[in-house]
């Protein structure tokens, strides 16, 4: 878990190391503080331009002050002079007085005026018409009030002066200090906003004056001159005002805030398009790096990722690895590869560390690379380029396989060499050729390879003029003993047959399987017909040797059929041919014995095929019939019941017996066709006889080893009786020894479903197969039949009557009845009668019979045998 967080750690900080992650955090740090400094910098400007204009304000508001103050000291002296000179010439003589003496301000400017107690103008400068202004707000204020200070009113118009304008007023009072009128000083409002300045206060700044009271006396905004309106205090943030001491009036100066940031937002806006041009250089700089980085960094993964999937391919693959670069001499010729690389496969081949490897070279680690052509051969690489592959078989120690598969890729500087051991691979095409030319069972060459060795023995003795000779070989027995002991027993049996055969040859001889029980030799560079047949007659001898099988000693002996290269044949199919047809006349011949071939051979086989061939259509064309043999009760004569046997009616032949058919039929897989035809004709037939009044009687049917290993055997039992409507305890099914051991279990259940439906089961031709005795106890049947050819000789072999006293008596034992077949003659059936035998069939009693004749027979006044002696 810790080695796993580390892992990520280290990725992770290795990711932020790369440029194209850290460049865009360090450009967004730069991005930050640029706006940092330019909005810090606005900033700093602000205040600036905010003191700047406090500090202006405050500089005009002081100058307009003092302005204003010495305005209105002048016009307070004018007063206090005017005045002076009322209480000493009265009101009429004052102004002329002042006139003379140009003590009078000038008159487009000022006005001065003498009002007596009644309100009334007395005197006026410039000369005006006399009016009434008792009721203006600044005679009562005097008049009520005696403040000693200058008034000043609100701007008006009267009678006398058209005009707005400003009255400063003083109190006059007589000698007894009661009022006596004011004086006046009457001015433009504009005489106190003529300082105002564009160049300092703007297009919207405010100068003026205001009095305590609130009330504008005169207020100047750019061009515009307002007075009158109340005003609480200074609007605005840049505004300020200050009052006049003594006169009740307080100088106003505003400033624009808008006109006064004017320059500062100039270099608002110029920083913030500094800092934006900065940041979009910055961003297109960062990112056109960014994007070279990236590519870069994907170019690296790409480069990591591969050599990440190169080490894991080739720590996993099973082909060993070799980076090689080349090493040249002064000449600059290629004189070996130093090895750069390996992976683990290359340590296991080589059994050397990649350490190792990787520090020597070719020659080094291969010396006999310089001289089994294993450098040259690279240095051709390097040359030519490309990829280059090849199997060969490794002789070099250094190299741990056999054989390998080499493929060379040309690089620059050097090579990549991949080597792969198919030591296994090589073994198994061996091994697959092996079995494509040999038995698996025996190990003898198959048919292939016989034919094949065949031609090329034939080739030798055509250019060397010799001869040769086929042996075609069948085992006689062989199916008694695979169907009796069993499949294992007669492969055992197989080998151990081979095996004595490849002991009698000669290094010159071959001998092969052709499959089954067929064997064929090939007696080469004989030098006489001779020699081969000394060959095999060892041969012969050989395979009559007593074998142990299965704990009992099985003795099989082989026909053996001869053809001579080139007197037989010219070419192998012939001779094969041949050969098989002398070794089928050894086995008509009583087999155990050898035959040479003959042209008369080649009849028979024709013979065969003629037959073959009719059997194909002979069912179709009905040309098979039943004759119906039948059998005795030996203690009382009667008859009880017959077997069906099949003849074979051929239009060209005349009548063929089952013994020349019946094989044929097995071999070409009609019999199973056959066998059910058998037997739906007989439970016919059968069923016909109890409709036509007779007694009723079992009829027997034998069943093939073909017919009774077929999975619907029962089926069709069951199909023919119900087809026909034979009760099924008037059949009987007769199966042989050898039928039912070649699988015990399977053929003991199947007997059971047969003889659960209540059909008969009888053993056919007991004694000349293999059975297991303790298996025929278990066995559902009820009769056991013993065979003609222990019948044969009865009362002339002591050996034959002991076979049969004894099957009768373990039968008997058994509680099964027996029946012998093939009783010929009286002596035959006294024998049998005289050891309990129960029945009996054969020519003595009667030869098969047609339906008809045998309804004959049967509907007789007395178709017993005579029983006495």
């Amino acid at each position: 878990m810790n080695l796993a967080r580390e892992t990520r750690r280290a990725r992770w900080l290795r990711r932020g190391l790369d440029t194209h992650v850290s460049l865009p955090l360090f450009a967004m740090l730069l991005l930050v503080a640029i706006w940092v400094v330019a909005f810090h910098e606005i900033d700093a400007e602000r205040e600036h331009a905010q003191e700047a204009a406090t500090d202006s304000l405050q500089e005009m508001l002081g100058t307009y002050e003092a302005q204003v103050a010495r305005s209105v000291d002048g016009i307070e002296q004018t007063l206090r002079v005017l005045k002076y000179a009322v209480e000493r010439k009265g009101a009429l003589g004052a102004l002329p007085e002042l006139g003379r003496e140009g003590l009078l301000p000038p008159g487009v400017v000022f006005v001065v005026g003498i009002v007596d107690r009644n309100g009334t103008t007395v005197a006026s400068n410039p000369v005006a018409p006399s009016i009434s202004v008792a009721d203006q707000g600044y005679f009562k204020f005097h008049m009520e009030r005696d403040s000693g200070a200058t008034y000043v009113s609100p701007a008006t118009r009267d009678a006398a002066n058209s005009e707005w304008h400003l009255h400063f007023t003083r109190r006059l009072d007589d000698a007894d200090g009661n009022f006596a009128g004011i004086v006046i000083v009457e001015t433009d409002p504009a005489y106190f906003t003529s300082s105002y300045e564009r160049s300092r206060l703007g297009e919207h700044g405010q100068l003026g004056l205001v009095g305590t009271d609130g009330v504008v006396r005169a207020l100047r905004s750019g061009d515009k001159l307002s007075f009158g309106q109340t005003l609480d205090g200074p609007a605005g943030k840049y505004s300020g005002m200050r009052e006049l001491h003594g006169i009740g009036l307080n100088v106003l100066i505003g400033l624009d805030e808008q006109e006064l940031m004017v320059g500062f937002e100039r270099q608002r806006r110029e920083k913030i398009w500094e800092a934006g041009i900065l940041s979009g250089v910055l961003v297109f700089v960062t990112g056109l790096l960014w994007l070279w980085s990236w590519q870069g960094a994907r170019t690296r993964a790409r480069m990591r990722r591969a050599q990440e999937t190169y080490a894991a391919a080739s720590a996993a693959s099973l082909d060993a690895f070799f980076v090689m670069r080349e090493v040249r001499d002064a000449r600059g010729v290629i004189v070996d590869f130093k090895i750069v690389d390996a992976n683990q496969r290359a340590e296991q081949m080589t059994g050397s560390s990649k350490q190792f490897l990787c520090s020597t070279t070719l020659c080094t680690l291969i010396p006999e690379a310089r001289q089994n052509g294993m450098l040259t051969h690279l240095i051709d690489v390097t040359r030519k380029g490309g990829v280059h592959e090849q199997e060969w078989q490794s002789t070099v120690p250094q190299l741990r396989a056999r054989w390998l598969h080499q493929q060379v890729v040309a690089v620059r500087g050097g090579i990549v060499a991949i080597v792969r051991d198919i030591s296994e691979r090589k073994l198994a095409e061996e091994r697959m050729v092996h079995l494509a030319h040999h038995d698996t069972l025996t190990g003898l060459p198959n048919r292939s390879l016989i034919s094949d060795r065949l031609d090329m023995t034939i080739a030798q003795a055509q250019r060397s003029g010799g001869s040769v000779s086929v042996a075609f070989i069948d085992l006689d027995g062989f199916k008694l003993v695979n169907d009796g002991l069993g499949h294992n027993a007669g492969d055992d049996l197989l080998k151990v047959v081979a095996e004595r055969m490849s002991g009698c040859l000669r290094a010159s001889d071959t001998v092969g399987r052709f499959g089954g029980d067929e064997f064929v030799l090939l007696l080469s560079e004989t030098g006489s017909a001779v020699g081969a047949a000394q060959v095999i007659e060892r041969v012969r001898e050989a395979v009559l040797q007593s074998i142990s099988l299965c704990g009992q000693e099985v003795q099989v002996s082989c026909s053996i059929g001869v053809a001579v290269y080139p007197h037989d044949g010219a070419d192998a199919e012939t001779l094969l041919m041949n050969a098989d047809a002398a070794m089928y006349r050894a086995k008509e011949k009583g087999k155990n014995n050898c035959q040479f071939y003959t042209r008369e051979m080649n009849a028979s086989i024709e013979e065969k095929l003629v037959l073959l061939e009719g059997l194909r259509n002979a069912l179709e064309e009905e040309q098979f019939s039943l004759v119906y043999q039948p059998k005795v009760d030996l203690h009382d004569g009667r008859v009880f019941g017959v077997e069906a046997l099949v003849r074979w009616n051929h239009p060209e032949h005349g009548t063929i017996g089952p013994d020349r058919f019946i094989p044929l039929a097995e071999e070409s897989g009609m019999i199973v066709a056959l066998g059910d035809w058998v037997l739906r004709t007989a439970c016919a037939q059968n069923r016909a006889w109890q409709d036509a009044g007779l007694a009723p009687l079992c009829i027997s049917v034998n069943v093939s080893p073909r017919q009774f290993e077929d999975p619907r055997l029962v089926e069709r039992v069951q199909q023919a009786l119900d087809d026909t409507g034979l009760a099924p305890q008037w059949l009987e099914l007769e199966v042989t020894e050898g039928v039912i051991m070649r699988d015990l279990q399977q053929a003991v259940a199947k007997m059971a479903q047969v003889r659960a439906m209540g059909v008969s089961l009888s053993i056919d031709d007991f004694g000349t197969g293999y059975s297991s005795l303790s298996a025929l106890k278990s066995f559902p049947i009820s009769t056991l039949k013993i065979d003609k050819s222990f019948v044969r000789d009865l009362g002339r072999s002591s050996g034959d009557e002991a076979i049969a006293s004894s099957i009768i008596g373990l039968a008997h034992r058994l509680r099964l009845r027996v029946i012998a077949e093939g009783v010929e003659t009286e002596q035959q059936r006294a024998f049998l009668r005289e050891n309990g035998c129960d029945e009996m069939q054969g020519y003595l009693f009667s030869r098969p019979l047609p339906p008809l004749q045998l309804a004959a027979l049967l509907g007789a006044p007395t178709p017993r045998l005579a029983v006495a002696a």
